[in-house]
């Protein structure tokens, strides 16, 4: 009875947060901007910037007053977790000389913040609290995982609005799995703040494009290390608990 309780709270709490989530953003704060857009002859960099960045103070409003769910973001020192900011900071570098430079930071935190307070924040938070309360296994967490990356994928089908079938659903697929190399590092270091930089480097390396031989062996690096970080923490998590579902569990 307990289980389908948690269950039947879960599934009620992921929906209204969505739906409200989605009602605020596609009607309110969609028709706001594109009237500040002519009103105020914004550019279009201007208006997606505005509109993600409201994104992300409607996701903080919304999880205090529906969901509740804790965002884990102090870090704990290890030399693994400086070796990992080292190479966030190192993939970066080669961009640095482009010329659209700032419109790529600027683009890295669009992406960066938003997304990940919602998917990992809110979503994974969600699941992995309601799937990891009784015991940590990795199927479990794997289950968790799973699911709040299938959620956020699919929320991206709101595109369908604009957007044609075949782009919506290469951007649901690729959603789903970006999201894999992002959760990764935020269940194996227990603070949102290391999904928030990788998937800050991304936007910012795809915006600030640099032909260079070194942007271009950055790139591959850190495609493969995000390939590799799954791996690696899929078999890491069979015989050790994660820094995030020890946090989520309150064990030591």
């Amino acid at each position: 009875m307990d289980q389908n309780k948690g269950l039947k709270k879960l599934i009620t709490l992921t929906a209204i947060f969505l739906v409200v989530d989605l009602v605020v953003e596609q009607i309110g704060v969609y028709q706001l901007l594109n009237w500040a857009y002519d009103q105020f002859h914004m550019t279009q960099f201007q208006a997606n910037f505005s509109f993600k960045l409201i994104e992300l103070i409607v996701v903080l409003i919304l999880n205090a007053l529906i969901t509740k769910q804790k965002f884990y973001m102090k870090p704990s020192f290890s030399w693994v977790q400086a070796a990992y900011w080292v190479f966030i900071v190192a993939v970066m570098l080669p961009f640095l000389s482009a010329d659209n430079v700032v419109e790529g930071l600027l683009t890295g935190a669009m992406g960066g913040f938003p997304e990940e307070f919602l998917a990992r924040g809110v979503l994974l938070g969600l699941f992995l609290t309601y799937l990891l309360k009784e015991d940590y296994s990795r199927k479990t967490l794997v289950k968790g995982i799973f699911y709040s990356n299938l959620v956020f994928g699919l929320m991206h089908m709101t595109n369908l609005s604009h957007q044609p079938v075949g782009y919506v659903i290469v951007q649901c697929v690729l959603a789903f799995v970006a999201g894999l190399a992002y959760t990764a590092i935020y269940v194996q270091t227990g603070t949102i703040f290391s999904a928030v930089a990788m998937h800050f480097a991304k936007d910012f390396m795809l915006t600030a494009t640099s032909g260079s031989q070194m942007a271009m062996v950055a790139t591959a690096a850190f495609s493969y290390f995000k390939i590799l970080l799954v791996i690696v923490a899929f078999l890491y998590w069979k015989n050790h608990e994660p820094a995030l579902s020890k946090k989520i569990r309150g064990a030591k």
